[in-house]
């Protein structure tokens, strides 16, 4: 069914022969999984296939978490991503929606470009540790999180 060297490509051939509606779920735990713009650790999910008219729907949910670098305090924390999505890979061209999937002929699909896609569109463009992180001291770098510093209580006098 997978494939131990591409983790997220699946056979669906067995599927292909099931009557309309039959319907399976893959479980997905993968530790460690690197795209060239994102790592992603904990790759955890589960995708389920199913049979229709037109080819297979695919309904699947992951969760991961990344590496980021907080934008206020510059600390490193693991952010989390979820995301979910539905894709029909269908049987012929002139069932195409607009995302363009097909099922191949050896009947794999990679549902790696997919994950990479959706788990992007996750990932916040302004990375928190928290959403109530303080950040640094503008004048001297203290992580305000960890510490006040004389700067801010002259500021706050100031106001």
């Amino acid at each position: 069914m997978t494939n131990n060297s591409k983790p997220l490509r699946i056979n669906v051939g067995f599927l292909l022969n099931q009557p309309v509606g039959a319907s399976r779920d893959i479980p997905f735990e993968i530790p460690r999984f690197a795209f060239p713009e994102i790592e992603l650790l904990d790759l955890t999910g589960e995708v389920r296939l199913t049979r229709t008219v037109q080819g297979v729907l695919v309904q699947a949910s992951f969760d991961a978490v990344k590496a980021e670098e907080c934008v206020r305090c510059l600390a490193e924390f693991m952010q989390p991503l979820n995301a979910s999505f539905t894709e029909l890979f269908a049987y012929k061209t002139n069932a195409l929606t607009d995302s363009g999937l097909l099922v191949p002929d050896n009947g794999d699909i990679d549902l790696a470009p997919l994950v990479r896609e959706y788990l992007l569109l996750e990932v916040p463009i302004k990375p928190l540790c928290r959403p109530d992180c303080k950040g640094l001291c503008v004048v001297c770098g203290a992580d305000l999180n960890v510490e006040s510093c004389e700067h801010q209580q002259e500021m706050s006098q100031e106001e």
